[in-house]
């Protein structure tokens, strides 16, 4: 008796570790996209909401820009919500799901596009990832 619920055991122990390594390989690359791109997406509206109150997108260096949207700004007004701030690193730079900071693309228009270097880490290639991959 004893014996069989070893080997249940064993067998148990066996599925669920094929289950998590399957969920690892499988399905988590495609969770930490879809959050760098869901990032970018939200930073670029609260970008939005700012300009409608300022007429003017808000400026500076990548650090400054996240402060102004969380309520460093002459209305003390917050444009993303207090829960943003775990997307910070030490330094203040949004991090994407590997950790490192996105780049800020100026646009013509005074905007800004947030750009992951996904999960190589090198920008300007086939696997960065922007809030356009949020709409997939």
């Amino acid at each position: 008796m004893l014996r069989k619920c070893v080997i249940a055991i064993t067998l148990i122990s066996a599925v669920i570790l094929f289950c998590s390594l399957a969920f690892y390989f499988l399905y988590w690359p495609k969770v930490q996209q879809r959050n760098a791109a869901l990032i970018a997406h939200i930073l670029e509206e609260s970008a939005v909401s700012y300009k409608k109150d300022y007429d003017a997108y808000p400026t500076g260096s990548a650090t400054e820009i996240i402060a102004s949207l969380l309520g460093k700004n002459t209305r003390n007004k917050s444009y993303l919500r207090p829960e943003f701030q775990s997307f910070l690193d030490d330094n203040g730079y949004v991090s994407d799901s590997w950790n490192r900071p996105f780049r800020f693309d100026s646009q013509s228009d005074g905007s800004f596009k947030l750009r992951s270097a996904g999960p190589n880490g090198v920008f300007d290639d086939d696997d960065d990832l922007t809030s356009a991959n949020a709409q997939e």
